[in-house]
């Protein structure tokens, strides 16, 4: 039996972010691909109703509890056995005929355990709060830079070859030097090659150790069993001390010594999503920010 895919938005306030978000993927076409579409509203008002309605999405609601909580809650109020889990801020960028595939394929390699978690937002058209690449070139060279690498999303990046410093900050830092490799994904030609033993590429899709890729709730496509029964535990059973607006955020609680050693297998394709917002952003000064 075809397995289930879900496709849910975590959204609190925000109705213009939402509202572009929703019709970039009216317009794109390739909901079809989903069995459920549902958004959970943190403090569901009559307005995120009507939004949702105009748009033929279900709905869900309930008391702010951040985006841990709220990623929760969004997987549990869903009925399906893979969802990809979407915040408002991440309308789609390709083509209807490209998503459904990049889906599709993610899932099957999701089913047959060659991978155990995929990101979706684009590589290329990282969007709004994007710092990875910029992380990635104080500890390393580019060997070969990505004919598709847009410096517009950057901003002003230094590519200048600096191998004597970049080598001493590896040697002083050696825990960003190995958890930052993963990252070359991002702008390197042949990541898998400089980093063999964590990078594979397998088609169109890189399978990255977790060991040297940070976790990421931006654009998150897993299976509900295990978002529900190892991921959200291991967050409520593990909270950090930095807890913005006093809640859980599922990237601070798992990027972890526990999310480096468990050696998960994240698969990355292309991307199909963004990030952008229109409510007034969380980094104003940030030069992708839609003012």
């Amino acid at each position: 039996m075809a397995k289930k895919i879900g496709i849910g938005i975590l959204s609190w306030n925000a109705h213009q972010t939402l509202k572009y978000s929703l019709e970039s993927y009216k317009k794109n076409g390739f909901l079809k691909v989903f069995d459920q579409k549902l958004i959970y509203f943190s403090d569901m008002s009559e307005a995120d109703i009507l939004l949702a309605k105009k748009y033929g999405w279900q709905y869900a609601g309930g008391p702010n509890e951040g985006i841990a909580g709220g990623m929760k809650r969004l997987a549990e109020n869903m009925n399906c056995d893979y969802v990809l889990l979407l915040q408002n801020d991440n309308p789609i960028i390709e083509n209807a005929e490209f998503s459904i595939a990049e889906i599709q394929n993610i899932v099957n390699l999701l089913e047959n355990d060659t991978a155990d978690l995929a990101r979706l937002r684009h590589r290329w058209k990282v969007g709004e709060g994007f710092a990875d690449v910029a992380k990635y070139l104080k500890y390393y060279d580019v060997k070969i830079l990505s004919n598709e690498f847009d410096h517009a999303e950057h901003g002003d990046l230094d590519l200048t070859r600096k191998p004597y410093k970049k080598l001493l900050k590896r040697i002083l830092k050696p825990h960003n030097t190995k958890r930052f490799k993963g990252r070359s994904i991002f702008i390197e030609e042949k990541p898998e090659e400089i980093y063999a033993d964590y990078i594979e590429k397998k088609g169109d899709f890189f399978i990255i150790d977790s060991a040297v890729i940070d976790f990421t709730d931006q654009c998150l496509l897993i299976s509900k069993e295990k978002w529900l029964e190892i991921f959200v535990p291991y967050i409520e059973a593990h909270p950090s001390s930095r807890s913005p607006n006093g809640f859980q955020a599922p990237e601070i609680c798992i990027n972890r010594k526990w999310w480096r050693d468990q050696h998960f297998k994240v698969v990355q394709g292309r991307g199909i999503f963004t990030h952008a917002r229109y409510d007034g952003s969380f980094r104003p000064e940030h030069h992708t920010n839609n003012k």
